[in-house]
């Protein structure tokens, strides 16, 4: 009986022992990480640009509907993260309307809300988009970018810089003001999309993103901000291990209390009178 227990025990060990080895040898992988995998491999880091006249290449171009879906499924891909504050809390933007402006085509105007803790405020504003680089990645193998018989012909940065107005008539409410940083690609045939490939440049692959500071009415502090299309592609390098995960994003515990408890909550925060999902 004691030899029957004690071999028990030895497998007992053996087992804990190999799991204990398996679990030094997992890395968990973050957004970016996963994203780095799609790169060619190659040393050449430097990304290369050429400056390029930004009316020949946005003027017939509508890019609103990168910047708003406008698909009636579509409203949580216009909600989006950031970090507000000296302390990095969260805040949320929520995009309802992105429209050309008629007469400049470089202006976007934007009506939607914001989200400070339970603070939400309406805004109106714009994004001015002011210059153009096309650009080439090392990383990136260009050629194996086809789809259905379509092939990508260029990939662009886009800088400018961004003004939201929130309602006056709030006494929480202020103005957002700061740059505003894009990227996209052109397919020869289907339209434009988000480019999240090259994470060292402009947005830092989060599609496009906003950094400036939130200035109350009547108030004179300042508070820094910044937002992206894809907050986790950078969220890493404002706080330290802030998240992991490669589609299912896990927030750091010791920063959940900074609003990121109920994220992946199906919130429909910016409608007036909710619906459940």
């Amino acid at each position: 009986m004691k030899t029957k227990l004690l071999l028990i025990a030895v497998i007992a060990i053996f087992l804990t022992q190999l799991s204990c080895a398996d679990k030094k040898k997992m890395v968990l992988q973050t957004h970016k990480e996963a994203v780095d995998t799609l790169s060619t491999g190659s040393k050449d880091t430097l990304v290369k640009f050429a400056d390029i006249d930004i009316h020949k290449l946005l003027d017939t171009s509508d890019l609103s509907r990168m910047f708003c879906n406008y698909d009636s499924l579509g409203a949580f891909d216009n909600r989006f993260d950031g970090f507000f504050g000296e302390d990095h809390y969260r805040i949320q933007f929520y995009f309802a309307s992105v429209k050309r402006d008629s007469v400049n085509h470089l202006v976007y105007n934007i009506e939607g809300k914001s989200k400070f803790k339970e603070n939400i405020a309406p805004f109106k504003g714009k994004i001015v988009l002011e210059k153009a680089r096309s650009f080439t990645d090392p990383k990136i193998n260009l050629a194996e970018w086809k789809y259905n018989g379509d092939s990508l012909t260029g990939i662009y940065s886009l800088v400018g810089r961004l003004i939201l107005e929130e309602d006056k008539k709030l006494g929480h409410a202020g103005v957002f003001n700061g740059d505003f940083r894009v990227e996209f690609a052109n397919m020869a045939k289907s339209d434009k999309f988000l480019w999240f490939y090259s994470p060292s440049i402009g947005s830092k692959g989060a599609g496009f993103a906003s950094a400036g500071t939130w200035q109350q009415y009547g108030k004179p502090n300042a508070k820094p901000f910044v937002f992206g299309r894809d907050i986790f592609m950078f969220a890493n390098d404002i706080l330290a291990d802030f998240s992991y995960g490669e589609r299912d994003i896990q927030i750091n515990e010791k920063y959940v209390h900074l609003g990121w408890d109920n994220y992946w909550e199906q919130d429909e925060w910016w409608v007036e009178s909710k619906k459940a999902m």
